[in-house]
């Protein structure tokens, strides 16, 4: 999913308010003034909208994780890893829908799908991954095709190499901007609209219950230009490297209770390091519930329950830490998901499937 968007985001949506304010003061004192006087703030205002725009992508580049955030990806790491292409050794597919920080306009809207699966006999996954991005004026689409390769190393061991390719489709719609002028000609067709190639890279080693992971998402580090008159912007689509850690623990076999804790930890060159720790508890394979707890966020409660045959449904509630807490709203995470078919495989080791 993965920004991280917590602080990067939030002070991107304080510049852009900030922005705001201060233009509806600007144009409040201007309106007593002459036509030419107008018309040269009205120019001003739309470079200023840029700019603060602008700030807020430069504050996010700086300070936060560029990627969707997702609070249930321990059910589907191939959100973030595509090592981990059909590591189940069945074909899943997932829809998600998450919203966040609802008492702050603008706030992130992520919605994603994905696909994956498995070709046994060629030691072969190939996933499909789609996700639309919505942060204000921000809105960003992605589509990817995932391959990963299994080297078996013997019945307990054996390492995963993944590669996904997508294309990056990045817009910025000014016709969300607030203006005192709906009609002015200056904002018309202010839509920015830029495409580019992303690709991702990742490894995954499994040994009996243990699961280890690293990828580097944004492996090209793409520069995105947006220009609006004699105005122009870079955003850099850094490298993210992402490591990750979880292990299976079968503690009571009889009433089939398992506990799986994992560790994720992410870094991006100029910002801080961030972590999470999750815990999920499972029962028979058919209820899961866990918690959660992301550095310098929020802790988490997740829940997941197989609704009927291979459907399944889970909910994540984010409790934001932060002194934010109080004006952020609602954060929390829709997902849907369906198993193709039955797993044959055992259950230990990177045979186990996951969570079925």
């Amino acid at each position: 999913m993965v920004t991280n968007y917590p602080m990067g985001l939030i002070i991107t949506f304080l510049n852009l308010q900030i922005q705001v304010q201060l233009l509806k003061v600007h144009l409040q004192l201007s309106v007593r003034k002459n036509k030419f006087i107008k018309q040269r703030n009205s120019i001003a205002m739309k470079k200023a909208i840029f700019l603060g725009y602008v700030i807020g992508l430069l504050v996010l580049d700086l300070q936060s994780q560029q990627l969707p955030f997702y609070s249930q990806y321990y059910f589907n790491t191939f959100l973030y890893n595509p090592a981990t292409t059909g590591v189940s050794n069945e074909t899943n597919a997932f829809l998600v829908n998450r919203s966040q920080f609802s008492g702050i306009p603008g706030g992130p809207v992520t919605n994603a799908f994905t696909l994956d699966g498995f070709m046994d006999k060629k030691n072969v996954g190939l996933g499909l991954s789609i996700f639309n991005d919505v942060q204000d004026i921000n809105e960003r689409l992605g589509i990817y095709a995932s391959y990963a390769y299994r080297l078996k190393i013997n019945e307990d061991q054996a390492i995963r190499f993944g590669l996904s390719i997508g294309f990056l489709d990045s817009r910025v719609d000014f016709s969300k901007a607030v203006v005192k002028d709906l009609y002015d000609p200056m904002m018309l067709s202010q839509i920015q609209r830029k495409s580019s190639i992303d690709a991702n890279i990742g490894v995954s080693y499994n040994w009996k219950e243990l699961e280890v992971g690293f990828s580097v998402p944004q492996l090209l580090g793409k520069e995105i230009e947006f220009s609006n008159y004699d105005l122009t912007s870079y955003y850099q689509l850094n490298r993210h490297y992402q490591g990750s850690a979880k292990y299976y623990w079968e503690f009571s076999p009889e009433l089939q209770l398992a506990l799986e804790p994992m560790v994720m930890v992410r870094f991006m060159p100029h910002t801080p390091f961030q972590y999470d720790i999750n815990a999920m508890c499972s029962w028979k394979k058919m209820f899961w519930f866990g918690v959660s707890y992301r550095s310098n966020y929020a802790a988490g409660i997740n829940a997941r329950v197989k609704l009927f045959g291979n459907l399944s449904a889970g909910y994540a509630y984010d409790i934001i830490v932060t002194p934010l807490k109080t004006n952020a709203g609602i954060s929390h995470e829709f997902m849907l998901g369906y198993k193709f078919g039955q797993n044959q495989a055992t259950k230990s080791g990177f045979e186990r499937g996951k969570y079925d």
